[in-house]
């Protein structure tokens, strides 16, 4: 696996919990937590 460790994320855009679309540039300059989730079943 190539390390990519200090690059820029590739930009997307994703719903937030109430169906507000929000992209990764809305939060460029802050810190950000993004948590990906596996569903099973």
């Amino acid at each position: 696996m190539e390390d990519r460790s200090g690059l820029p994320a590739a930009d997307f855009a994703l719903p937030d919990a109430t169906g507000t679309v929000l992209t990764l540039e809305e939060f460029r300059g802050h810190w950000l937590l993004m948590v990906f989730h596996r569903h099973l079943g």
